[in-house]
């Protein structure tokens, strides 16, 4: 299953070329059930979709089913259809050689996903302003992407819509003060923004403090050792946090960069679709393309 999940990217550009012929030797081995085949040929979907789905469902099944997929693999005729195939089993050079016995400073640290639901997903998407010119437009397509994603990921979405600065600290007072159940919380403010935070809808500023200290060791301690997930997609300047990168000193970082605050287990990511220093962000009636490359991301390489 591991293999499978670490090639998951490969593979479906590899077999996303013809998923029918890859669909009907699944079948024809007994990886897949005759029902499976069924919901996974489905005329609506595209070629990555159904390889996707297809990945999914057989790792879904276990390690023996994972190990007879990667064996059906290796077969000649298959690798005809598919010549890239064989670059997936020819050995890394570098596994040849001799490798360091691993220490614990090799390990890395994986946090426990299994709760049902997952977690919490806070939505914050304001759209309607006091002036027509300020009007989000796109913001509910975002939204929807962020909400369709996070629910099929197993998290409980919550969205607020056009919250006021106040409403918006009171929501995220709410949400850093319950017992989190979950394994995971995730923030996502879909909003306009200054050098100095996020807009509410009445102009009033959400501070980086206002948000993230909520959610911190002490102040959140059902949180503690989870992961704490702010993705913010606005127009700003540069909203500064104390930060420190991986194995540096203690910095101040832009806001529009992926960074560790120095609490620990936090994620903050900025999504503007233009450099900060643009007045507004880039956006169209379909949403913003980095919230779509988001979600279409998460979808391809996230297990379900």
């Amino acid at each position: 299953m591991e293999t499978l999940h670490k090639k998951k990217s490969f593979l479906l550009n590899t077999l996303s070329t013809d998923a029918s012929i890859i669909l009907q030797y699944v079948l024809k081995d007994n990886i897949i059930t005759s029902h499976d085949y069924d919901n996974l040929n489905q005329p609506k979907y595209a070629q990555e979709r159904i390889i996707i789905n297809l990945l999914d469902n057989v790792m879904s099944k276990g390690d023996e089913a994972c190990h007879k997929f990667l064996k059906l693999l290796q077969r000649e005729d298959l690798q005809e259809t598919f010549p890239q195939l064989k670059k997936l089993f020819i050995p890394d050079e570098t596994s040849q050689k001799k490798v360091r016995p691993a220490t614990a400073s090799d390990e890395i640290h994986e946090y426990k996903m299994s709760s049902e639901p997952r977690g919490v997903c806070l939505i914050i998407s304001n759209m309607t302003f006091g002036s027509p010119l300020e009007y989000r437009h796109g913001s509910e397509m975002d939204e929807e992407s962020l909400k369709e994603v996070f629910e099929w990921l197993g998290l409980t979405v919550e969205v607020h819509r056009n919250q006021t600065a106040e409403q918006m600290k009171a929501i995220l007072r709410t949400h850093g003060q319950k017992h989190h159940e979950g394994d995971c919380f995730v923030c996502c403010i879909l909003t306009h923004g200054t050098t100095d935070g996020v807009y509410g809808t009445d102009g009033g500023i959400v501070t980086g403090k206002d948000i993230f200290s909520l959610f911190s060791g002490t102040s959140c301690p059902s949180l503690i050792n989870k992961p704490k997930v702010f993705l913010i997609q606005a127009c700003l300047g540069k909203l500064h946090q104390q930060a420190v990168k991986p194995g540096q000193e203690q910095t101040l970082q832009t806001y529009d960069e992926i960074r560790i605050p120095v609490d620990e287990d936090f994620l903050v990511v900025q999504l503007p679709d233009e450099p900060y220093y643009r007045r507004y962000s880039w956006r169209n009636t379909m949403g913003s393309r980095s919230i779509r490359l988001l979600c279409h991301t998460l979808k391809i390489y996230c297990p379900e």
